[in-house]
């Protein structure tokens, strides 16, 4: 019986072979990445109860004239690099005078010397000013720019000054910054539900001592921030952090004796600690320090 030769076939079988490898080498070289020129940037903010997050791209100076050079003024501007910028808001902000719902927006400027336009429009899928509706505008602010000591070399939008429920968006490149204050009315909803909570039964440990710091905090009716943080320290005695509270909340109500017991008290309960917070030791001991 004569048998068919194998060397065709194995040659076949290695150029498959490197025919794939090559494949493989190719798809991996088209896997490089490079860093962009302007790279991303994603800023995540609570500001009350509502979740701001922005994203955009950053841009260097390179010493470059920024404003009414690379960024020419008067013209729409996507506010960034590469891709318009967005904000999302979790819930309903102030932005200047301007309120906004719920929901995610473009944020473009039109930048000039002495006054910028900030332009929230509701078209979050637009992919270049050229895009640019004023049918979609959400708002439109108008605010003066002011002039920053050192220059930034790398554009920055930031969230700064968070307290409570508000904060200031602002805009940072060379030596220009708009700065905007953005607000939620998140106290409000909590003052709501906090008065109808007064006349209702007792609360817990945890929501009696938050519910006594938020009246502290922005300087509600204190007799009742009282009320709310001695029924935390009913339900749990040993909290030194409680009775932090209490020496502030009977401080502003100009009950010495009381705010400097409940200093000591903190100061007791911290030193029985093998290794206790020393700036709390301090905080405390400033409450005392300053009843005398």
């Amino acid at each position: 019986m004569i048998q068919t030769p194998r060397a065709p076939r194995f040659i076949s079988f290695l150029a498959v072979a490197l025919l794939s490898l090559a494949s493989v080498a190719v798809a991996q070289e088209q896997k490089i990445q490079f860093p962009d020129a302007s790279q991303r940037s994603n800023v995540k903010q609570r500001v009350g109860l509502t979740d701001v997050e922005i994203d955009y791209a950053r841009p260097s100076k390179n010493d470059r004239e920024i404003f009414g050079g690379l960024v020419p003024h008067g013209k729409l501007w996507r506010t960034g690099a590469n891709a318009p910028t967005r904000i999302k808001f979790s819930d309903t902000v102030k932005l200047g005078d301007k309120e906004l719902p719920a929901g995610e927006y473009v944020l473009l400027t039109i930048p000039n010397a002495n006054e910028w336009t900030l332009i929230l429009s509701k078209d979050a899928k637009m992919q270049s000013t050229g895009d640019y509706k004023e049918e979609n505008d959400a708002a439109r602010i108008t605010v003066k720019p002011a002039t920053l000591p050192a220059a930034v070399e790398t554009f920055t939008i930031g969230l700064a000054d968070v307290k409570g429920a508000a904060a200031t968006l602002h805009l940072d490149w060379d030596t220009t910054r708009v700065a905007v204050p953005l607000t939620t009315d998140d106290i409000e909803k909590v003052s709501k539900q906090l008065e109808t909570a007064a006349g209702a039964a007792p609360l817990d440990a945890r929501t009696a001592f938050q519910a006594a710091s938020f009246y502290y905090d922005h300087n509600k009716d204190m007799n009742q921030a009282a009320k709310w943080i001695d029924q935390a320290l009913e339900k749990n005695p040993n909290a030194y952090f409680m009775h932090m509270r209490r020496a502030q909340i009977q401080a502003r109500l100009g009950n010495k004796q009381e705010a400097t017991a409940s200093a000591n008290k903190t100061i007791e309960i911290l030193k029985a600690d093998k290794d206790p917070d020393e700036a709390a030791l301090n905080s405390a001991q400033m409450i005392i320090d300053g009843l005398k």
